[in-house]
């Protein structure tokens, strides 16, 4: 836990010094979850399953390369997802990929029923390439077992740049880095999401990756400043082109 909440302090010094600010969730229900302030029981799914060796199985015959496919091919087409590019166009932009990503969120929620799956925003202020107001875009499983508290984040940037940080308009369809993250944590979100956990699953796809991991400060920041981390564990999975591993190595890993 030490060696966690050093690395929660080390993000939160980073944020006061990138100068982030008014970071806050959309979502009262998510927040909640995140905070570890709800009841399990409200989560539950209909048809519970407790056998993990079913449920791993399952996951795995779940995933669809035509679904991971379709999500990179969408998100090629924003052209550009610089963090300080377009938010107003709803085809083009850092704006109309999390907008997409979130309504994404949203409709997995919608399959599976039970309002189980709690998209949200995490908005912040910073500069960043003449942008001042940020989002992550994430979704939230609420655990259901006696360690429901406790946290498994599933996270990858969805940001793309040019040779300059700060191009908003150049080709920048960033398949590898990261738009096959972003297709991993959305489609881990879809199978997954139908089965209860003992721990919170939190799904987040961030931005300003490219200008200094600076969503990711923001989490880390709000989860140092409202104890999400401090008293409790969590445990991270990283998605970096495509490629799942555990960030950093040295956080303990928890099954969910």
């Amino acid at each position: 836990m030490k060696q966690l909440y050093l690395f929660l302090l080390l993000f939160s010094g980073a944020a006061g010094l990138y100068g982030q600010t008014n970071i806050l969730l959309t979502n009262t229900d998510a927040e909640n979850v995140l905070l570890g302030n709800f009841d399990p029981a409200d989560y539950a799914p209909a048809f519970p399953v407790s056998d993990p060796t079913f449920i791993a199985q399952a996951i795995a015959n779940n995933v669809s390369p035509d679904s991971v496919r379709s999500y990179l091919e969408q998100l090629a087409s924003f052209t550009n997802r610089n963090t300080g590019s377009d938010t107003v166009s709803t085809s083009f932009g850092i704006g109309a990929a999390r907008r997409w990503v979130y309504e994404k969120f949203k409709s997995i929620n919608g399959q599976i029923g039970q309002d189980r799956l709690l998209p949200t925003y995490l908005q912040f202020t910073q500069s960043i390439c003449g942008m001042n107001q940020h989002r992550n875009i994430m979704a939230i499983l609420p655990g259901t077992g006696p360690q429901y508290q406790e946290v498994v984040l599933v996270e990858a940037h969805m940001d793309s740049r040019c040779k300059d940080v700060c191009d908003v308009l150049c080709l920048a369809e960033g398949m590898e880095d990261n738009a096959s993250g972003t297709a991993l944590v959305l489609e881990l979100a879809r199978v997954m999401s139908p089965f209860a956990y003992n721990r919170s699953i939190v799904f987040m796809v961030t931005i300003g990756e490219e200008q200094g991991l600076a969503g990711a400060t923001a989490f880390a920041n709000y989860c140092f400043s409202e104890e999400v981390c401090s008293s409790r564990p969590c445990s991270t999975t990283t998605s970096s082109a495509g490629l799942s591993a555990v960030k950093p190595p040295r956080l303990r890993a928890a099954p969910a």
